[in-house]
């Protein structure tokens, strides 16, 4: 191996991450806690918020894009520049839950291509009366999209609950060899029921 090879086998990878999802549904506190290991008072995005973090061999640049529908109109830009495709679903919102749904596919079918690994990051899940999994699996239609490499996480910006795993799943996605990509897809012949 030549020099030059050796040098670039040993930089960082760097990737672009687009973290969406509606306002309120808690992005900027799992990215503050992602950056200093403990829950963070937050205010709402107004627009973008750039963070740029380090992962294993991995250099993140995290786009936090605002939630509210005034600032919607922006994320196609930044979602079509993004490596991984984070959306963050409140669940004790229960009530939005189909608005979620709706604005995760048009932002997963209209703004990224279908190579593009999605995480969901089922947040909140340290309050009691929340939706499971499953039912957020069924109520997002997840089972229909198949072909695309789709991970859902239980999240806690509070307790730290699985927000560690799930940057370890963005770290083994970017790093494994796309051809096992498919194989963490969720298979079409699961069928959840909400709990």
């Amino acid at each position: 191996m030549g020099l030059l090879a050796k040098l670039f086998k040993k930089m960082d990878k760097k990737v672009n991450i687009a973290m969406c999802g509606l306002d309120n549904a808690g992005k900027t506190s799992i990215l503050n806690f992602l950056k200093n290991g403990e829950p963070q008072e937050t205010i709402a995005t107004m627009g973008i918020n750039f963070e740029k973090l380090k992962l294993g061999k991995l250099s993140l640049s995290i786009m936090d894009l605002g939630g509210q529908q005034v600032f919607r109109q922006f994320w196609p830009i930044y979602i079509e520049r993004a490596d991984i495709l984070i959306f963050v679903v409140d669940s004790n919102d229960i009530t939005r839950l189909p608005q979620a749904r709706d604005i995760f596919h048009q932002a997963a079918n209209n703004y990224c291509t279908p190579n593009i690994p999605i995480l969901i990051l089922a947040t909140k899940q340290d309050l009691t009366n929340v939706c499971s999994i499953a039912y957020i699996i069924q109520n997002f239609q997840l089972t229909s999209m198949f072909e695309r490499t789709i991970h859902i996480q239980k999240t806690s910006a509070r307790t730290g609950l699985g927000i560690y795993e799930a940057f370890q799943w963005i770290h083994d996605q970017v790093l494994e060899p796309k051809i096992k990509r498919i194989d963490k897809a969720i298979p079409p012949t699961f069928v959840p029921k909400p709990s």
